[in-house]
């Protein structure tokens, strides 16, 4: 039997936009390493920490065959100094050049380790999901799998290809905006709760108004007496032929509110299938007209490695991602000290 993918138990972090996983980051404690336990304990607790959020959907064995121990960096250069010198000036002095330190420790460092998990970034599925083409690395898996994604205008349906800088890769728009949109509400499910509603709302008014209703009851019958000899006589006398808008009321006396309501719903959902002007279409199998999930603001993030166009539903892979001074491209809720034992993990040979 396979384990539940979101656990509100534990708070796992899981590469998902759903709500759970969203409760889960807002209550979840930030990950620490016991300095207690030996350093193989440490290790395994942090490499199963990061695991649970860092393509949680692939085997150990297939995130180890991408695994490199180079971390890529780059470093901004001074574009003013480096025209102005030529490095001369840095051996002179004591070694430090003519300036001494000046603006030492103003320089962040470079987080190396906050980019452990950057081959994975590499992956078409892992792509697919950061350019919010869906709504989790499982779902943008099932769309390279169905064959709904194109790597350079060729259909690609290996989820674990691994792209080059200047690939683009598109994925079908209906697809996007099925992720990406809200789910079609149930016609059924939507009429039953409103007429759960209405049979509360009116148990409340039989309620109040029980006794005006037994008081008058024989009213009623008495009436209904003198109505039914009147409709004996009238029976008896040829009437025309009724109209449309009369037969049409007719056949609605023996409805009931319920198949009335769903009725009306059919013609009305009818009416505005028909409209060459309405934007609500019942084929697609998202919500029409289309609007933006719930809770999607807080992953709504594009890294900087992709060139996003959301019109076209196409992305270009720019470069691999890189570490710069005090940031990392390669996206992770985990702090540095919990990747640096997780590379030491998968650092040495198995």
């Amino acid at each position: 039997m396979r384990r539940k993918l979101y656990v509100l138990r534990k708070s796992k972090l899981r590469q998902s936009w759903s709500k759970y996983v969203l409760y889960n980051m807002s209550r979840a404690p930030q990950p620490r390493i016991p300095s207690q336990k030996t350093f193989f304990q440490q290790k395994w607790a942090a490499k199963a920490e990061v695991r649970h959020y860092h393509g949680e959907h692939l085997t150990n064995r297939q995130w180890q065959n991408i695994f490199r121990h180079t971390m890529k960096a780059s470093v901004p250069m001074q574009n003013v100094r480096l025209a102005l010198h030529n490095g001369s000036e840095m051996a002179m002095g004591r070694g430090s050049g003519l300036q001494g330190d000046e603006g030492y420790g103003r320089v962040k460092t470079v987080p190396y380790m906050s980019q452990l998990f950057w081959p994975m970034e590499r992956r078409l599925d892992m792509a697919v999901h950061r350019a919010m083409f869906a709504s989790s690395a499982r779902q943008a898996r099932q769309f390279v799998v169905h064959g709904f994604v194109k790597v350079n205008g060729k259909k690609m349906v290996h989820p674990g290809y691994m792209l080059n800088p200047g690939d683009m890769f598109s994925v079908d728009q209906d697809q996007v905006l099925f992720a990406t949109g809200q789910p079609k509400r149930d016609l059924k499910n939507a009429e039953g709760v409103a007429a759960e509603t209405d049979a509360t709302e009116g148990e409340e008014k039989t309620e109040g108004e029980g006794g005006k209703v037994k008081a008058e009851a024989k009213e009623g019958e008495a009436v209904g007496d003198t109505e039914a000899k009147s409709v004996e006589k009238e029976t008896e006398e040829p009437s025309p032929s009724p109209s449309p808008s009369e037969s049409k009321q007719a056949s609605t006396e023996g409805e009931t509110e319920e198949e009335i309501r769903r009725r009306e719903a059919k013609e009305k959902l009818k009416a505005l299938s028909q409209d060459p002007n309405n934007v609500l279409d019942l084929t697609k199998p998202y919500a029409t007209p289309w609007r933006p999930r719930n809770y999607l603001a807080p992953f709504a993030f594009i890294p900087r490695y992709l060139e996003v166009n959301h019109n076209t539903c196409h992305a270009v892979y720019l470069r691999h991602p890189v570490a710069k001074p005090g940031l990392a491209e390669a996206p992770s809720p985990y702090p540095e000290e919990v990747l640096q034992m997780a590379f030491a993990w998968y650092l040495r040979r198995r």
